[in-house]
């Protein structure tokens, strides 16, 4: 039995504590016309589900409750269940698609079933159409959440952008191995997760009081802006830096200006993100679970200056990364494979009901398709990526590649941030502020 991680279990016990948290990850397809009937869509899902295991599979908890929860295979999946449509408002046009995004993405998934699903989305502008696929966190990682485009679209996904975020690839924990076995493999690395459990623990320090830290509404705010990855070459290669860093440092220029309009002064100590890194190794992003550690970084938000802020980014994600923050997130995973799942499950829900205020938003980038897809013929025009957000963090960055494009996309809380097209705008004005520099 395919029992679910520490890290996985995590993800439903963060919505069992909180009404409003609703931990899928998403994305939003939009292809053009001419727009599929909902019974296409679903025989072709309905063909290609077989592919994919997990999908046919839903969560079990034992009766007592002594062990944790596991993955069995569902006693039957009935596609229209999870391939539904609906219709974008008129006009169709992007501050529409957002808030049907938003709308969806804030529905949490029923647990009797399968956890993912595929809505239609149509009446886009120009004729065009979207498929908003979701999966629930507790099933994927950014990076394996991308299989779901193995059932989607035509062509194959390609494999994942290595070395684009500049983050180097770290051990992962064996999937389906004894938690003991994981953590005498770490054994060698002892004294690096050390370092780096000393490292996050200084990084626990709480923020400054900015806003952006607080109890969520149930509603949701989405927004994107999307640039060019080529642009950036000739300014990261004069920079010495990574994709990676001109997103932390575009994500900080942002805020910066969200700050500045609410009448903050940043601080060096304003904002601090959680940084997901990835733990797989090559030829392993299709495998459906989650593979991934954390640094967690302040945001250089004081610095005003465009290229300073992305050399300030460099630096000090390479502090985080020489601190051995990431092996720190590997070896903890491990020990908690370790501990009597009641306690496991007594020690997270506790843990996430007290009122963090160290962490005041989350900053994933997902390497996305190299190549161009199609979904019955029709051509992928963009990809729009959807993180979720949870434990007080009211606004998350899931940033995606899709061929020479990346996107931003923005997913906040309705209440305590309503202006997220603001935000989203100042993200890339601040991204095309170092490019043309």
């Amino acid at each position: 039995m395919d029992r679910l991680t520490p890290l996985s279990y995590a993800f439903l016990a963060a919505e069992d504590v909180d009404p409003a948290a609703c931990l899928v990850i998403g994305s939003m397809a939009v292809l053009d016309g001419p727009t599929p009937s909902l019974a296409e869509l679903r025989e072709l899902v309905a063909g290609r589900l077989p592919s994919v295991p997990r999908y046919r599979q839903r969560v079990v908890s034992t009766s007592l409750g002594l062990r944790g929860p596991a993955w069995v295979d569902a006693p039957a999946v009935e596609v229209a269940d999870h391939v539904t449509a609906r219709r974008v408002p008129a006009p169709g046009g992007r501050r529409e698609v957002a808030a049907l995004v938003a709308e969806v993405m804030a529905e949490r998934m029923d647990r009797d079933r399968p956890l993912w699903d595929v809505t239609l989305c149509e009446g886009l502008a120009d004729g065009q159409w979207g498929l908003l696929s979701r999966v629930h966190h507790a099933l994927a990682d950014g990076v394996s959440g991308t299989g779901l485009y193995r059932v989607l679209f035509d062509a194959e996904t390609a494999d994942a952008h290595d070395g684009q975020n500049g983050i180097t690839r770290l051990p992962p924990l064996p999937p389906g191995a004894a938690p003991g076995v994981a953590l005498r493999g770490l054994g060698t690395t002892a004294l690096a997760a050390a370092r780096g459990t000393v490292a996050l623990g200084a990084s626990m320090w709480p923020v400054s009081r900015s806003g952006l830290v607080g109890p969520l509404a149930g509603d949701r705010r989405y927004a994107w802006t999307e640039v060019s990855i080529s642009e950036s070459a000739e300014v990261r290669h004069a920079l010495g830096v990574t994709v990676n860093d001109l997103v932390i440092a575009s994500v900080a220029g942002g805020l910066r200006e969200l700050l500045l309009d609410r009448g903050h002064q940043p601080d060096p100590h304003a904002l601090r993100s959680l940084l997901p890194v990835s733990s797989r190794t090559p030829g392993t992003a299709g495998v459906p679970d989650n593979q991934v550690t954390l640094m967690l970084s302040l945001l250089p938000v004081e610095i005003d200056d465009p290229v300073e802020r992305v050399r300030a980014a460099h630096e000090r994600v390479a502090r985080l990364r020489s601190a051995r923050e990431p092996e720190a997130g590997v070896a903890w995973q491990a020990v908690a494979g370790l501990v009597p799942f009641p306690v496991l499950r007594f020690w997270m829900r506790t843990a996430l009901r007290l009122p963090q205020q160290s962490v005041a938003t989350v900053t994933t980038n997902v390497p996305g398709p190299r190549e161009p897809m199609t979904c019955l013929g029709r051509p992928v025009q963009h990809l729009l990526p959807v993180v979720p957000i949870a434990d007080r963090v009211r606004i998350g960055f899931c940033i995606l590649s899709y061929v020479d494009h990346l996107v931003f996309g923005i997913t906040a809380d309705a209440a305590s941030t309503p202006e997220v097209e603001q935000l989203a705008a100042n993200v890339g004005a601040s991204w095309r502020a170092v490019v043309d520099a």
